[in-house]
């Protein structure tokens, strides 16, 4: 990670819990992260609003005016705000860093866990609605799943949660059988 990234995540994360604690008081904290994700997609799907948006060289006030036009309708005030205010602090480029960090402290506050499912086919309905379940009472979490499918793995599951993996796919059970099996043999166990 370059300095800069981490400069940049550290002002991030000031700028995000400063927005999510205006936004509990106010009691808007679910719309202004949909809010986020919102004005994010749009400004990133749009290579001249990018250009607009990120430059250092566009002036402070073609900036605010443009985001004001287009978002001010579908934002909430507090979302707007904090735009403008990421615009007259020249702080724009942390954006998404910011959207970023908003969601990991608007998770842990709201109890919410994100894992990563990966099957090797698709799962029914029935299978997500009972890992879902599991995930809960062994946590007791709210659970929000992405499911990802990754026919290496032969069978079983691999769930990521944040920084940690429980890998229970046939692929790595076989890998660690066929280590075990090779160790064996260098001992002379047959």
């Amino acid at each position: 990670m370059k300095i800069g990234d981490i400069k940049n995540k550290k002002i991030a994360r000031k700028y995000s819990n400063a927005l999510l604690e205006t936004s509990i008081d106010k009691n808007v904290s679910s719309k202004v992260y949909e809010d986020l994700i919102f004005v994010c997609e749009t400004i990133n799907s749009n290579e001249q609003l990018q250009e607009i948006f990120y430059s250092p060289i566009v002036s402070q006030t073609d900036k605010t005016e443009i985001i004001e036009k287009l978002f001010a309708v579908h934002i909430e005030k507090v979302t707007l705000d904090f735009l403008l205010l990421l615009i007259e602090a020249n702080r724009t480029d942390a954006l998404c860093e910011v959207l970023n960090q908003y969601e990991l402290s608007y998770n842990e506050k709201n109890n919410i866990v994100k894992p990563v499912i990966i099957s090797a086919i698709e799962l029914n309905e029935n299978q997500k609605n009972k890992i879902v379940e599991k995930l809960q009472n062994k946590m007791t979490k709210t659970i929000v799943p992405e499911y990802q499918i990754n026919p290496d793995i032969i069978g079983g599951l691999i769930i990521e949660i944040d920084d940690k993996t429980v890998d229970c796919s046939l692929k790595t059970k076989f890998e660690n059988m066929q280590k075990q099996l090779t160790k064996g043999n260098r001992y002379g166990n047959d």
